[in-house]
């Protein structure tokens, strides 16, 4: 029993960082924990005019995709709450960065052939965000992974990521669309934080990872429902990515 514990999510750049329906993601969760009894409370972090969050009760964080060319502005507008953002994140409290917005956390972000920017230095990798070429194609992970199920999603962005960590997916449809965009791994997992670069909005098209993150939200079981629409679409989906697979 949850007692209708009341749980704290913050979504970051509502407006500057849902480029692809990511909004999406945070609206399945509150959804999945108001179904299960949690009453949920969602707050909103645009950066510019929201004062200094106090994180020290939030029990979620997210922030999704955004253009490649906001990715300094929210850079900048993050810094406000860096400290906080860091203590959150290595006492082990969940947040999920999806699409490109990885590339924020690193150590320094580069745009083009120009000089490399101050990004916020809680994780110890480098971005480079390309003018001249982008990075697209539906994806299929294998099953090797925290959410124990083959992810299934889309990748569009123009960021590579050098020495990230050890990743947290491993593509088998698009295995050149990995963190390097050259090799399979993507994304990573650092205490509770998670990273991938998945859209589609990855909790959407994906119950386990709804239901892995749910979990980790409230130290509680949630399992996937197989008569749901949501995994009959998934099923779906992850059919029609395996037959392009040759499987």
């Amino acid at each position: 029993m949850n007692d209708c514990k009341k749980i704290k999510l913050l979504h970051l750049f509502p407006k500057l960082f849902s480029l692809y329906g990511e909004y999406g993601n945070i609206r399945i969760i509150e959804k999945e924990l108001i179904s299960h009894g949690y009453e949920v409370e969602v707050s909103y972090f645009e950066g510019y005019k929201d004062g200094s969050p106090d994180l020290s009760d939030i029990d979620f964080i997210y922030v999704g995709s955004g253009c490649e060319k906001d990715i300094a502005t929210a850079v900048s507008r993050l810094f406000v709450i860096k400290e906080s953002l860091l203590e959150y994140i290595t006492s082990g409290r969940v947040m999920l960065a999806s699409g490109n917005s990885m590339s924020m956390f690193g150590k320094s972000v580069t745009v083009g052939r120009g000089d490399p920017i101050d990004a916020l230095g809680i994780f110890d990798y480098s971005s480079t965000l390309f003018t001249n070429k982008r990075f697209l194609g539906d994806v299929l992970t294998d099953e090797n992974n925290v959410f124990g199920a083959p992810l299934i999603g889309f990748i569009n962005n123009s960021v590579t990521i050098t020495e990230a960590p050890d990743p947290l997916l491993r593509l088998r449809l698009g295995d050149t669309l990995g963190n390097d965009k050259q090799s399979s791994g993507d994304g990573f997992m650092i205490n509770s934080f998670i990273a991938s670069q998945l859209i589609g909005p990855i909790c959407v098209k994906n119950p386990h990872v709804l239901a892995k993150i749910c979990s980790m939200i409230t130290k509680e079981p949630f399992e996937t429902d197989p008569a749901s629409n949501a995994f009959l679409a998934y099923e779906r989906g992850l059919k029609a990515l395996l037959e392009r697979c040759g499987k």
